[in-house]
């Protein structure tokens, strides 16, 4: 059964870990079971989406709303983000300044890394999607640590009316 601690959780630090490691938040409250089961969620999705999409598909240049919503993954996207980055700066300094977003997306193709039209956006929806699935995690490890909730839930206790029922 979930219990109130004489210390409460941080919320600040309930956050904050939350976000870095999806289900941590969960973890630092005695909520192993929940939080595993968040990580492995998130980060399937996640990946999963970087899988379809490869290297390209968070973009903070070209898919602003998109690259916010696969930040809230934390350190998922984090390492995806300074993957697109590095290859972006590489690319950038062995080709020279683009003019134009056409011009780019024929750099990106002829280096074999341009997402098309459906490819796109089912790999940036699967990121995105995991990013705001743990945006809801993160605050319900902020509200359970207000709360002062810690650890895991119990099982529903019977009422003394239901246990003669039969």
């Amino acid at each position: 059964m979930a219990t109130t601690r004489k210390t409460r959780p941080i919320p600040l630090l309930a956050l904050f870990i939350a976000w870095l490691v999806p289900g941590a938040g969960h973890v630092y409250l005695g909520r192993t079971l929940r939080g595993l089961v968040i990580f492995v969620t998130i980060s399937a999705t996640f990946w999963a989406g970087m899988a379809v999409g490869g290297v390209m598909t968070v973009d903070s240049q070209n898919e602003r709303w998109w690259f916010v919503a696969e930040m809230f993954t934390g350190i998922h996207g984090l390492v995806a983000w300074h993957q697109s980055k590095s290859f972006t700066d590489r690319l950038a300094a062995e080709k020279g300044p683009v003019e134009n977003l056409d011009e780019w997306n024929a750099l990106l193709n002829s280096e074999g890394v341009y997402l098309p039209y459906p490819t796109e956006n089912v790999a940036r929806a699967y990121a995105g999607v995991a990013g705001l699935l743990n945006l809801l995690c993160v605050f319900d490890a902020v509200i359970l640590s207000i709360m002062g909730v810690t650890g895991e839930p119990g099982a529903r206790r019977k009422q003394p009316a239901e246990e003669g029922a039969p």
